[in-house]
């Protein structure tokens, strides 16, 4: 049956619905170059709301000469390896950007790109049912990792397009009240302390 009428309200395997391959293969540590062609996101440049941190992106040199699969805008970025496996939604990227071999790069499939967005997607895999999977899954005792077949087995849910983008929109809507109220803390704890430096001469 094809994608385009199949039920809304199933679920699928990730592997039916999206195309999952890992991260650029670095051999070692990847080096920073001010001259860089090439743009890496690491593990460290993620948050667990599901974004990407692109003030701290490093710039690099590929010394492959194969083709490198450069990331999209829509791809999902799974963190395999590491004590937290969370999702981060690829958007606003620049040219010429590949993430590094601790990631999965999942990327939906054309047939199902009208059925579930990337976002929703991305949000589903942060979510506890995805995640309680992947606890249970992941293989390793102090460095824990998930394989490809256990990402590619992860079910996941298809609902109605409209009931997607609600679900995402209020997940957007919680992260911006999280980073409010995080600068909220940080003025007052920052006005707390000047007042300690006028009050007391310290």
């Amino acid at each position: 049956m094809k994608a385009q009428t199949k039920h809304v309200a199933q679920s699928l395997l990730l592997h039916e619905l999206a195309d999952i391959r890992l991260g650029h293969p670095f051999r070692g540590s990847i080096k920073q170059y001010a001259d860089g062609t090439v743009n890496v996101i690491q593990v460290r440049d993620t948050e667990i709301t599901g974004e990407i941190n692109h003030d701290s992106i490093v710039k690099t040199h590929l010394k492959t000469k194969k083709q490198p699969d450069w990331l999209q805008n829509g791809d999902v970025l799974f963190v395999a390896k590491g004590a937290k496996h969370h999702c981060v939604l690829v958007e606003n990227i620049k040219e010429q950007t590949v993430c590094s071999p601790h990631f999965f790069l999942v990327r939906l499939k054309p047939e199902y790109r009208a059925l579930i967005s990337p976002n929703f997607l991305c949000w589903q895999l942060n979510q506890q049912p995805a995640q309680r999977y992947f606890k249970t899954t992941a293989e390793g005792s102090m460095y824990l990792s998930i394989r490809r077949q256990v990402l590619e087995s992860v079910p996941i849910k298809l609902l109605e397009i409209e009931k997607q983008n609600r679900l995402t929109a209020l997940h957007q809507c919680g992260v911006k009240e999280q980073k409010a109220l995080k600068k909220l803390i940080q003025n007052r704890q920052q006005q707390l302390e000047a007042i300690a430096l006028q009050e007391l001469g310290i």
